[in-house]
């Protein structure tokens, strides 16, 4: 590419006014020396994020002179060598030279790790001037060993997911008000809508009659070009890979076996190793479309010899590829509240006790580093008898061999504080956590 539409390129962002967006949580912070990474699913966000920081800037007095911001799925650079990147700080400071080690410069980069080997460049950039580098990505390979040892320690990630149920209301309005009825009642209402139309930005303005189909247009275009197109050597069988995909998400929220699955789906005509699928697995895991969680055990042995269990990046999106049926919305409740916590940072797993009942999360603040342990479980309601006692006796039970700091059960709408042999339970309405 020459420079002079390298310079177009950077001269049509700046003069461009940004969109009007929903303020987002996910914090930015850079850090001298050291590139910053937003990484999540597609759809969820990230563009805008960046317009979001880029709003931030301005505000704080950071001059429009000062960002280049590239988009490399622009078509006029699909042909872009990793060798030929320099070209983007040779025109920008072509542009303005007086910049160059003199202020801050703050390079975008959104999908670059289309172009293979392009981590030397960004090693460049972070080593010379006072340059600083925000990328964004829908892959997990920017996260992976590889991408770390190349960049030498100096890239510091977080993942964006899509919107929170805070997030949700204020784009609606809706303030967060719990104290009053009327508040707290629009609050439930919005839940409700929440529940069914998910998170991703796209929904928010739309007609509720096409979030059904937009949802599946998003999962089919990640499964193409996130695992399709992105593994072309395994020559995957789309149609059989549905297959796998669909057995899988039947068990949304539930203990999952690969080599089960695998015997099912042979049975059904369906010949996959459970070697193959495992790799799939791993493939939807670095598109940030599932997630597992392990068997609590501070033995690798034991957690190796349980089930693991399988969450979607939005329920709503998991709902709309399930053919027919969908996904129980018990278990779209269940992964709703996996999403939150993994946003708040939790590490997660679930437990079993010695008979047999199941706590749903065992929640572990990473961010905190408190080392605490906390219970969380998700129910509908607790006003059937039989669900109550069933409930309540998994994680008193867990907590008294587990030793946690907090017990708390999430419901839609109930809410009551009590004790359950010596064990203190919160119980907590869903739309009231989710505000916390």
């Amino acid at each position: 590419m020459n420079l002079e539409a390298m310079q177009r390129i950077i001269l049509d962002f700046q003069t461009s006014e940004l969109p009007t967006l929903t303020e987002r949580e996910l914090e930015i912070t850079p850090i001298d020396g050291m590139s910053f990474t937003i990484v999540g699913c597609r759809r969820a966000g990230k563009t805008f994020r960046t317009y979001q920081y880029l709003s931030e800037r301005y505000r704080g007095g950071v001059s429009r002179e000062n960002i280049c911001r590239i988009q490399f799925n622009d078509h006029r650079l699909q042909a872009l060598p990793a060798a030929e990147l320099d070209v983007i700080d040779r025109a920008y400071f072509s542009l303005f030279p007086e910049k160059r080690g003199r202020e801050d410069v703050f390079f975008i980069f959104d999908e670059i790790h289309r172009i293979d080997g392009w981590e030397n460049y960004v090693l460049y950039l972070l080593d010379t001037a006072r340059n600083r580098v925000l990328i964004t990505g829908s892959t997990s390979k920017l996260l992976t060993g590889d991408i770390a040892s190349a960049l030498r320690g100096k890239n510091f990630s977080r993942e964006l997911l899509p919107f929170s149920f805070r997030e949700f209301a204020r784009h609606y309005g809706v303030p967060a008000d719990p104290i009053t009825s009327d508040g707290s009642a629009r609050l439930v209402k919005l839940l409700q809508q929440y529940i069914r139309q998910g998170g991703f930005p796209g929904l928010l303005n739309l007609d509720p009659s096409l979030h059904h189909d937009l949802l599946e247009s998003y999962w089919d275009t990640m499964i193409l070009r996130d695992i399709i197109e992105a593994h072309p050597e395994d020559n995957i069988n789309i149609v059989s890979f549905t297959r796998f995909l669909h057995a899988l998400l039947a068990r949304l929220s539930c203990p999952v076996t690969i080599n089960k699955i695998s015997v099912n789906l042979r049975q059904d005509g369906v010949k996959f190793s459970a070697e193959t699928l495992y790799k799939y697995m791993h493939y939807l895991k670095e598109a940030y479309l599932l997630y597992t969680v392990e068997f609590f055990s501070c033995s690798e042995k034991v957690r190796g010899q349980n089930y693991r269990k399988v969450y979607a990046v939005d329920w709503a999106l998991a709902n709309a590829a399930v053919p027919a049926e969908g996904v129980h919305p018990t278990r779209q409740f269940e992964n709703l509240v996996y999403i939150e916590l993994r946003r708040r940072g939790y590490e997660l797993s679930y437990y079993r006790t010695r008979q047999g009942h199941e706590v749903d999360f065992v929640a572990l603040n990473t961010q905190k580093h408190t080392g605490n342990i906390e219970l969380y479980q998700v129910c509908y309601a607790l006003d059937d008898p039989e669900v109550r006692q069933r409930e309540l006796r998994a994680i008193a039970k867990a907590a008294t061999y587990l030793q946690s700091s907090r017990c708390c059960i999430i419901t839609l709408n109930d809410e009551e504080i009590l004790d359950h042999d010596g064990t203190r339970i919160e119980v907590v309405p869903a739309w009231k956590w989710l505000l916390l």
